[in-house]
């Protein structure tokens, strides 16, 4: 999940905060042997619930961090009632699509395999108002995509985002042939490999709070910025953006996450706290456990950037990383020897060619568009 990677990031703001003040210096920590439960995800009240488990690992090991495969997950309630997760790959747990009855507390239950037990605090089901309106804005040298909600039941005075965002692209150039090596056959392509999406779930993040206001009302909220000469605006953009709302404690408990992994590298920037989540081993409560596990019902919605709504010159110049890209010309014998390369299309020459890096779009993305597209 997206925030898995900040949650370890974190660790190691933990650990180095003061060093390197003077003189560099190694912390005995890279090399502890201790290793920690990482819990990320969230009891989804109206959806699956996803929950990924790790374990912290030394700042010096160059693998990532492992997988904490073949526990037992399961969601209780105040009542007792149960629902179970399943592992779907290793260290990633899913249950089945649930509608949680509001007015209760809810809690995650995991058992190791070696037999350890965790448990997050029970907390309340908050129940998440639907996304008003998702719009889009070119200000200056960005496109600003903002939120607009309100919550007449003042159920929720704090919100968190997530996205995923998801692009049209097309490789430097397109080839119109295929090149088989072992019959030495040049034939036209079947295989589309110019056109791909690319999809991508950024990590920072994103939240505010209507506490402060009289009333609980979001008006054009800023979530989201993009480059104005990005690739992703170049044919078509997406996102598709996740609106949850949380307890006062795990909006805290988020805000110090930000401030750990996004407001740390300067001078003026805050040191790292210590992060306290709601996750606690039950036989040994002493044991650092990272994560911290809400409740709430999540609402979606979906936003459409064209190139064409966009009052961008027809001679704007979007930043890829194909601007390097070159082809050759060459005979067909001559240019194919090196198994890197891909044929284009005829030429005076005989067949030009490029690097697969600048032809196949699929080393980059997929050439499947997506269901929604």
């Amino acid at each position: 999940m997206m925030r898995f990677k900040i949650l370890l990031i974190s660790i190691l703001y933990l650990t180095l905060a003061l060093a390197g003040c003077v003189e560099p210096y190694v912390p005995a920590v890279l090399d502890a042997p201790a290793s920690f439960l990482v819990v990320d995800g969230f009891i989804n009240g109206n959806g699956r619930t996803r929950i990924k488990l790790a374990r912290t690992a030394n700042l010096s090991a160059t693998t990532p961090p492992p997988a904490e495969k073949g526990a037992k997950l399961f969601v209780v309630d105040n009542t007792g009632a149960r629902y179970n997760l399943s592992e779907q790959t290793a260290g990633s747990y899913q249950s089945d699509s649930l509608t949680l009855p509001p007015g209760r507390q809810y809690q995650l239950r995991i058992t190791t395999t070696g037999g350890a037990a965790y448990a997050s605090a029970l907390v309340p089901l908050k129940v998440t108002p639907p996304i008003d309106k998702l719009a889009w804005q070119l200000t200056g040298n960005q496109v600003n995509i903002k939120v607009s909600a309100h919550d007449d039941a003042q159920q929720a005075r704090f919100y968190r985002w997530s996205f995923v965002e998801t692009w049209e692209f097309t490789a430097a150039y397109r080839s119109y042939f295929e090149y088989f090596p072992k019959t030495d056959d040049l034939s036209f392509r079947v295989t589309p490999i110019y056109t791909c999406w690319r999809t991508e779930q950024p990590s920072a993040i994103k939240q505010t709070r209507t506490a402060q206001l009289s009333q609980n009302v979001l008006t054009d909220f800023p979530i989201l910025t993009i480059p104005n000469r990005a690739e992703r605006l170049k044919i078509r953009y997406s996102v598709l953006v996740s609106q949850v709302g949380q307890t006062a404690e795990e909006f805290a408990y988020y805000e110090l996450l930000r401030k750990n992994t996004e407001s740390v590298g300067t001078a003026n920037d805050p040191l790292p706290t210590q992060l306290t989540g709601n996750v606690h081993r039950i036989d040994v409560a002493q044991e650092p456990v990272l994560g911290f596990v809400g409740a709430h019902t999540t609402q979606h919605q979906r936003l459409f950037i064209d190139r064409k709504e966009l009052p961008f010159p027809n001679n704007w110049v979007f930043e890829t990383p194909y601007q390097t890209c070159t082809f050759t010309e060459d005979a067909p014998g001559e240019l194919y020897t090196n198994i890197g390369n891909v044929p284009l299309d005829r030429s005076p020459m005989g067949f030009s060619g490029s690097s697969r890096e600048c032809v196949d779009c699929r080393l980059r993305g997929t050439n499947m568009k997506p269901s929604f597209w």
